[in-house]
């Protein structure tokens, strides 16, 4: 074959694959979704990266049967990172002019956090430095920490182990300490108590501007599975605004 039919040939094909590429990043499912992206900071937290993706779009209503967006490494405010979140919302009604969430039905998500990133959130937001955090299912945690935790503070050297369950009510995560042991020693129901107030909430949901409330919490694959729900009216956001 001559080589100008081959360069053409390469061309064209390239072409053809830009063009399918560009119809695709420009249809409406696609133009909604890259909308939808762009809220999703706004009632979420800012992250790495969203992915949208909708189903049964129609356009004539200005609907979509499921929106279902996944975010990497999440920052919501009041919370560890969020190593991932799956964000389900059903019967949506959108802008499509601006990109907008006008109306959802439902809304649910799963969050997961790991735990090295639970040990940075408590060292900058509940000053307990050099956390190492244990996990085991069904929803059990040891926290093992050095000696001071706030107003509390153990002989130098000795490390503090922190056990109990990780549960969920209303928009917060926390840890319900069952023991806390120092040198092999159980320091009683007492510091147990003084420890939960020091550390809890492992994390607090109220201040996003979407409202959520913790179904669930696990533990799954190495990390806190956390299930929500969401109030589907605090998902709308007023045109124009």
């Amino acid at each position: 074959m001559p080589a100008n039919k081959t360069v053409s040939g390469i061309i064209s094909g390239t072409a053809l694959v830009l063009t399918a590429t560009v119809l695709a990043s420009c249809s409406p499912a696609g133009y909604v979704e890259r909308g939808i992206e762009r809220e999703l900071p706004k009632y979420i937290g800012p992250a790495d990266s969203y992915d949208v993706d909708i189903e049964g779009l129609q356009l004539r209503s200005n609907q979509a049967d499921r929106v279902f967006a996944v975010g990497e490494r999440v920052r919501p405010d009041g919370s560890p990172v969020l190593d991932r979140l799956e964000l389900e919302l059903r019967g949506v009604e959108f802008n499509r002019d601006q990109g907008r969430l006008e109306r959802v039905e439902s809304a649910g998500a799963v969050a997961l956090v790991r735990p090295d990133d639970l040990a940075v959130f408590l060292a900058n937001s509940r000053n307990v430095q050099d956390a190492e955090i244990a996990l085991l299912p069904p929803n059990q945690a040891t926290i093992r920490v050095r000696p001071s935790i706030g107003e509390f503070n153990a002989p130098p050297g000795v490390t503090v182990d922190i056990a109990g369950e990780l549960v969920g009510s209303g928009s917060q995560l926390s840890f319900d300490v069952s023991s806390v042991r120092a040198a092999g020693i159980n320091l009683g129901s007492g510091v147990a108590q003084r420890l939960s107030r020091e550390i809890n909430p492992l994390a607090d949901l109220s201040g996003l501007p979407v409202t959520l409330t913790i179904k669930d919490v696990r533990v799954d694959d190495g990390a806190i599975r956390v299930e929500v729900t969401g109030d589907p009216s605090s998902f709308q956001l007023p045109v124009g605004e």
